[in-house]
């Protein structure tokens, strides 16, 4: 705290002329202009001059700095009216204490400080009590502190069972075609849990708990991904859990080997694959295979299929489907492509008798094969019958319902398709990826499907079939993946950071001001943060305003006449005796209101006063969820939401109004506007699954209309 000597002696009040209002009211006028801060007792050596609260606080904690633990506590039990010696007494914890006239003092907290005196004297017991005290009157994060402290000390030498995890949503080993994991349970213990890391990434605790929720969302890479859940007490004991995903986004494929026509119908000889299993197998909805003992990598399957064709599904253990058409008519064209190709091998090879490569590839095509050769002697004929016979016929390759240009909202786009080559396929690529096994090279038809992860913008892909004659077909097409209208950073509310407050922060303000700009700007975006660094000197000096000035919220009206910002995240650090605390208030410029005010406590600044700011700004996010919620009714310029208290919906909250997109979703829609002004609702009522709120401008009530969407700015 900054300390300064009084510039007016405080006596017993007395009767002011008109001389002597006039000079009160300046004082006072410059003392608000100063931040509003009491002036502080002198006390060289320990020594005061005047016996109120505020007095024996100020010494307290410059007691505190000077290491006499003892003495300070005495003065913060002055302060409370616990020890005789005040002549006014304060008990009650507050950022802003109120001395006299327009004085105050900032961030008084005697029940805190007492507190942290009785832990440093190892009065653990009684220094729970204070910190609790002042917890129940105004929450800080140095309380919290010092009261897992001394908790840790009581319970130092118990025998207490260890922390335990229960997962609700996303527990155990599963297989999952989902690109995010959405984890959630509790961590439980009589030791208190101080610490919670969830997929590497620790939750913010400021005060240990007997139980802590959490619930994290965590994207999933290809493959087996492991998450581990870790719960620490304040004793140092920990448990583990793990929670593991097969993430598989790619569906199976299927390979005709090749087929013969008998009796008005096709015996299809094929294979179904996919990397981590095949759980089943039908045709025209009849069950072909089943994986129920875990699923096979590779089946081999002899298909009936009629003149007029069948429907083949195969669906892998994470549930991605690929379905396609066996056209009898097609199976034909190509069956009699690779009978023309062997023959003509056969003839340039100068064989007209016995096992000639024309019987051979008829007896492979159809799966039998001799000796148990299987499907490597039929590719081995193939490679020597495409060699011999000089095939110059590209690949057939189709796409089911893919367009040159498709614009999409999704992380992904799915692709599926059908390559076939009579002389036998030797790979089908995107993007230069193969996507037929080793294996299946050779086959003469191949049913391929693809989901392919997208990037914000344009996607270029291009598919191609090769056939072991080295002959190619392309097809390339491009998708724009497109980030819906409501969700541009535009539309979130605009934050401005200016420098924290007081001058004497330093070095410490710069890096908290930085901090805090750096996690603001973390995806995904919550506000729209308007970057100033080198003008907010500017800004502070057109307004005549100070740092200290910044302590009082009435100065975001006179920042918010220069800065387009709808709110200020205004910052002040206190030095605490051990440690530093920032204290941050959220404030309208529109009306100077403090919608939100937190903080933090550092007790080490120079290691992790970073994160520390991190759980700051993290609180700040959580007090403006980002909500979707619908339109339920319309009357006028009042309209009932479907989100209420339990979605974290408040009376300041604000929403951009959207329509729905054509698909009947959200996502895509378009955003309603009035002008050229984005429509808006604002909730004036909250209940706990509803609210009503008013359209912004009230002009646009014709255009909201029930079914319509709403996300928050």
């Amino acid at each position: 705290m900054n300390i300064r000597k009084p510039h007016i002696a405080l006596g017993q009040p007395r009767a002011f002329g008109c001389r002597g209002r006039s000079v009160a009211l300046v004082a006072g006028l410059l003392v608000v202009l100063a931040g509003c801060v009491a002036p502080a007792p002198e006390h060289a050596g320990g020594q005061i001059h005047r016996h109120n609260w505020w007095n024996y606080y100020a010494r307290g904690l410059w007691f505190m700095k000077e290491g006499r633990t003892g003495e300070a506590a005495s003065d913060f039990r002055r302060s409370l009216g616990v020890e005789r010696g005040a002549r006014l007494r304060n008990s009650r914890d507050m950022w802003r204490a109120r001395t006299y006239g327009l004085h105050f003092v900032e961030a008084y907290f005697p029940n805190r400080e007492l507190g942290v005196c009785l832990y440093e004297l190892g009065k653990y017991e009684e220094a729970e009590r204070y910190l609790e005290i002042s917890l129940g009157q105004e929450p800080s994060g140095r309380a919290k502190h010092y009261l897992n402290l001394a908790r840790h000390k009581k319970m130092a030498g118990m025998r207490l069972p260890p922390p335990e995890i229960k997962v609700v949503s996303g527990d155990g080993f599963s297989y999952t075609r989902e690109r995010g994991l959405t984890v959630k349970g509790e961590a439980s213990g009589p030791g208190l849990i101080s610490g919670l890391t969830v997929g590497g990434r620790a939750e913010f605790i400021e005060l240990a708990a007997p139980a802590m929720p959490f619930e994290r969302r965590l994207r999933l890479a290809a493959g087996t991904n492991t998450f581990r859940v870790v719960a620490r007490d304040l004793l140092g004991r920990q448990t583990v859990r793990d929670v593991v995903r097969v993430a598989d986004w790619q569906p199976p494929c299927f390979s005709v080997r090749g087929g013969a026509a008998k009796n008005g119908e096709w015996t299809v000889a094929g294979v179904c694959r996919d990397d981590f299993g095949v759980a089943e197998i039908k045709l025209d909805g009849k069950m072909v295979f089943s994986g129920e003992g875990g699923g096979i990598f590779e089946v081999p399957v002899e298909l009936r299929v009629p003149a007029a064709g069948a429907t083949l599904s195969a669906v892998d253990r994470a549930g991605n489907r690929l379905e396609c058409r066996i056209d009898a008519a097609a199976l034909a064209q190509v069956e009699a492509e690779s009978y023309m190709l062997a023959r003509a091998a056969a003839v340039r090879a100068g064989q007209s008798s016995g096992w000639s490569y024309m019987e051979r590839v008829e007896s492979w095509s159809c799966g039998l094969g001799r000796g148990g050769r299987g499907h490597a002697g039929f590719r081995a004929v193939m490679d020597t019958a495409t060699a011999a016979s000089g095939d110059r016929m590209r690949p057939a390759l189709s796409l089911k319902a893919c367009q040159k240009h498709t614009r999409v909202f999704s992380e992904d786009f799915f692709v599926d398709g059908t390559t076939s080559d009579g002389g036998g396929l030797a790979s089908v690529t995107i993007n230069g990826e193969n996507m037929l096994p080793a294996e299946d090279k050779g086959s003469l038809r191949a049913y391929f499907a693809r989901r392919l992860p997208l990037e914000t913008g344009t996607n270029e892909f291009e598919i191609v079939a090769t056939d072991l004659s080295g002959n190619r077909t392309s097809r390339a097409f491009t998708v724009v993946r497109a980030l819906p209208e409501y969700l541009e950073e535009r539309y979130r509310l605009s934050v401005g950071v200016p420098p924290l407050a007081p001058d004497a922060a330093g070095s410490v303000g710069t890096r908290v001001k930085h901090a805090m700009e750096a996690e603001l700007a973390r995806e995904p975006v919550r506000f729209r943060l308007l970057e100033r660094d080198e003008g907010w000197d500017f800004v502070l000096r057109e307004q005549g305003l100070s740092l200290s000035d910044l302590a009082d919220p009435a100065a975001a009206l006179r920042i918010g006449k220069m800065v387009p910002a709808e709110m200020l995240l205004m910052g002040r650090i206190f030095q605490e005796p051990k440690g530093v605390t920032v204290y941050l208030k959220a404030v309208e410029t529109g009306n100077g209101e403090v919608v939100f005010a937190s903080d933090v406590y550092s007790h080490d600044p120079d290691a992790g006063l970073e994160e520390t700011v991190g759980g700051l700004v993290l609180k700040v996010q959580q007090g403006f969820p980002l909500i979707t919620g619908e339109v339920l009714r319309c009357q006028g310029s009042r309209v009932t939401l479907n989100v209420g208290r339990l979605d974290g919906a408040s009376e300041k909250s604000q929403f951009i109004v959207y329509e729905s997109a054509e698909s009947g979703g959200a996502e895509g829609g378009r955003v309603c506007r009035a002008g050229n002004s984005p429509v808006q609702v604002k909730i004036e009522k909250v209940q706990q699954n509803t609210s009503t709120a008013r359209v912004i401008p009230s002009s646009a009530d014709a255009i909201v209309k029930e079914g319509h969407y709403v996300y928050t700015r």
